[in-house]
């Protein structure tokens, strides 16, 4: 039997005698055809080797057996020249590369290495000078040839630049002293930054900012020269802010009162004053593990150290899988250019994670450039953007919005509980509440009479409307979309779609805007591509609905101030100095504050007097002020919880009452044990609660929902000093409970599985 390697050569050798023979070098001598082996001399194969089955032959065409090969055709033999040995590079220096001898078949036949090739399952190929270039001081293997595919990097995604801006200090970076930041009106010491026109600045932190000289955008916002500090917010939870310079040239420096080495600022495009921000908002990591350290460099950054030197304060240069910055595209663009309807009401709408509530913050604060004040109603539930969940509030907001929602909590000017992040069990309550805050705008706010600013030159005797709806679009939750459409009747409507396929580009998007919609009203409907940020994975919505609850219960509001009505009140410092459960709580008689008690959601209604007690311990509630004479109060009857509760009770009626706020019941007392023969007893409610003491005296009404609060809230974060516990001690913990249940206790034990029943068709 001929193997295949010989019978090769023997075929080839056969072709060449009808050729004409080529000139040999005489270096090269090429090996002789190997005869094919008598039967009887069969080499015995090692068991290594696997025996392959003899192929059959192929069938020659007429021509070809006749003629044989074409004359008209020269036959190149690719694997005359080629040698049976992989060339290897030798590590010595001075052999030459050219006259490298490698051993053939025989270790007695030198043979000189034909030209470097790679490795290919039927001919070598040349290598390109371009590879060969890449390896020519490298010695060795070259292994490139033998792993196609190169090996996955650490960091495999693209970089993207956020920051072009290139601090240099005393150049367009300079530090201002406490002897020069009074003499140009900042009060304090901080950072003055130049920017040119091809800058842009990535910031992570919190810090206040001061623009002095001619404008930047942020979020959407153009801020210009003026003595106020605009608080920015920058974690690395929610998108980045990036400033860049306008071509706004107005200045609010007074270059006569800069000292010499500042004589120049005058010349940047934009100047702005960077200062530290102290409000406590860094805290709230603590309490919710999972934001801890948001507003600092993740522990991938190589320095912490702030560029700026400001504590809390530092800037991005690139786009990782840990930060996402705030960029528009292109449809959002040309959507916000095209908003001038005097008096207009705009609605957003999209499904979730499309960046419904980012256009919405965004709209906002484009408004806020040509308006003094502007009006945002909330109607997403699960993830409002200046109240916890839960709520649909109407928001007078006359500060541009540069923070996520957990850093602004705001009092609502009206609003009413829901009490759960879905209105899936009570669509018809949310509807009314929806109904009722927009009429209040018709009547209240659109035009208010209110007195003009002289130095202000936006529009102040019309607000107009911002309405976010919630990211539920399909069953249920589009019909309710719709029909708070229908409520509204909106001037613009701002429509977030995903495409289904393959991604449309900007002008696509462009070609489905209308100037009316489909059901005959005058609204312009304005198509929108999602977002093109991506998401940041490690923060859920569950999370961020955490955060906000959170951050609403620690922020600090004036105890004496009350939102106006056409006023914003917003927190501005938080207290996470103790946890919610060592906060002394106000002591309430349940059966004097408050004139009802309405358990509102799904199975609510089957809650039997005598649980009402267990039912609130530790729940999340709404403070309802309801209109005088609207609410009708039942005589007392005998209560053994001194709890003034009835079953089946439905919620107020939003036309007539408001919401002015949350509040957590931490714990009620027992009742007390001098029962009148009436039956009536006194209960004690201990509330905790930021809101102001003038708002707690009409709330009346106590509405339990769905909500509960977060375990996060529950826990002590503080922790053991010299052994002694900082605060409440972990078996104290109210609502928690530590190791195993006691025996008999539902749910105690882990439950057990039968495995070894029987199907009828086994027995």
């Amino acid at each position: 039997m001929i193997s295949a390697v010989a019978a090769r050569k023997a075929a080839l050798a056969a072709k060449t005698q009808s050729e004409p023979q080529l000139p040999i070098p005489e270096s090269i001598t090429p090996p002789p055809p190997q005869p094919p082996l008598p039967n009887g001399s069969q080499k015995r194969k090692s068991t290594a080797q696997k025996q392959k089955p003899q192929k059959k032959a192929r069938k020659l065409k007429p021509f070809e057996k006749s003629n044989g090969p074409r004359p008209t055709e020269h036959v190149v033999d690719v694997f005359k020249d080629q040698t049976d040995v992989i060339v290897l590079q030798s590590d010595s220096d001075d052999e030459s590369d050219d006259a490298m001898s490698v051993l053939g078949e025989s270790d007695k036949e030198p043979v000189v290495a034909a030209e470097k090739r790679t490795w290919s399952p039927s001919a070598p190929m040349d290598v390109s000078s371009d590879e060969e270039s890449l390896d020519e001081n490298v010695t060795g293997l070259d292994t490139s040839t033998l792993f196609p595919h190169p090996r996955r990097s650490r960091q495999t995604e693209e970089i993207v630049s956020a920051s072009t801006f290139r601090p240099a200090l005393d150049r367009n970076m300079f530090y201002l002293t406490e002897q020069e930041a009074p003499d140009m009106g900042m009060g304090e010491k901080g950072t003055l930054l130049c920017l040119n026109a091809e800058d842009s600045l990535c910031l992570l932190g919190a810090c206040h900012l001061t623009v002095l000289h001619g404008s930047i955008h942020l979020f959407g916002a153009t801020l210009r020269p003026s003595p106020r500090q605009y608080p920015i917010y920058a974690p690395r939870s929610s998108l980045l802010p990036v400033l860049t310079a306008s071509g706004d040239s107005s200045s609010g420096l007074k270059v006569e009162k800069l000292p010499p080495r500042l004589q120049r600022l005058a010349q940047f495009p934009a100047v702005i004053f960077l200062q530290e921000l102290n409000t406590g908002v860094e805290g709230l990591g603590l309490i919710c593990r999972t934001f801890e350290g948001v507003f600092e460099p993740s522990r991938w950054y190589d320095g912490k150290k702030s560029q700026f030197n400001i504590a809390g304060l530092h800037m991005v240069t690139q786009i990782t899988k840990d930060v996402s910055s705030f960029t528009i595209p292109g449809s959002w663009s040309a959507a916000l250019d095209g908003i001038s309807t005097r008096n207009g009401m705009y609605i957003v709408k999209g499904p979730k994670n499309s960046g419904k509530s980012t256009f919405a913050r965004t709209l906002t604060n484009r408004l806020l450039q040509s308006y003094s004040r502007v009006a945002f109603l909330e109607c997403d539930i699960g993830q409002s953007e200046f109240t916890p969940g839960g709520l649909v509030s109407l928001n007078i907001i006359s500060e541009p919005i540069l923070g996520p929602p957990f850093t602004h909590p705001t009092l609502p000017n009206h609003a009413h509980f829901i009490g759960s992040t879905t209105p899936r069990s009570t669509p018809s309550h949310y509807l009314n509440a929806i109904s009722a805050l927009i009429q209040t705008y018709r009547l209240d706010i659109q035009n208010p009479a209110i007195d003009i600013d002289a130095d202000d030159e936006r529009i102040s005797d019309a607000i107009p409307l911002v309405v976010n709806t919630m990211g539920w679009s399909k069953g249920l939750g589009a019909d309710l979309t719709q029909k708070i459409e229908s409520f509204l009747e909106p001037t613009d409507v701002f429509d977030i779609r995903i495409p289904d396929s393959e991604p449309l580009a900007t002008n696509s998007y462009a070609a489905f805007n209308s100037s009316s919609m489909t059901d005959g009203s005058n609204a312009r409907v304005h198509v929108l591509e999602p977002t093109t940020t991506p998401p940041i994975t490690a923060f859920t919505s569950a999370d961020q609905r955490t955060m906000s609850t959170l951050s609403y219960f620690h922020a600090r509001f004036p105890l004496d101030a009350v939102p106006t009505e056409y006023g914003q009140l917003t927190a501005s410092s938080w207290d996470t100095s103790r946890p919610l459960c060592a906060v002394p709580p106000y002591e309430i008689d349940c059966g004097v504050a408050f004139d009802k008690v309405i358990l509102s959601g799904a199975g609510t209604e089957d809650v039997v007097e005598e649980e009402i007690g267990r039912v609130l311990n530790g729940a999340i509630v709404g403070l309802v002020k309801c209109d005088p004479g609207t609410l009708d109060v039942e005589p007392p009857a005998p209560n053994p919880v001194g709890i003034p509760y009835s079953r089946q009770t439905e919620p107020p009626d939003p036309s007539t009452s408001t919401c002015v706020g949350l509040a957590l019941v931490r714990g009620i007392s027992s009742p007390s044990d001098d029962a009148t023969d009436t039956g009536n007893t006194k209960t004690y409610l201990q509330l905790l609660t930021p809101l102001p003491h003038a708002l707690l005296a009409g709330s009346r009404v106590l509405v339990k929902g769905e909500m509960e609060l977060p375990v996060w809230g529950m826990l002590d974060f503080r922790e053991e000093e010299e052994g002694d516990v900082a605060g409440v001690e972990k078996e104290n913990v109210p609502y928690l409970q530590w190791g195993k249940a006691p025996d008999g206790a539902m749910g105690a034990e882990r439950r057990k599985v039968r495995r070894n029943l029987m199907r009828r068709g086994q027995m």
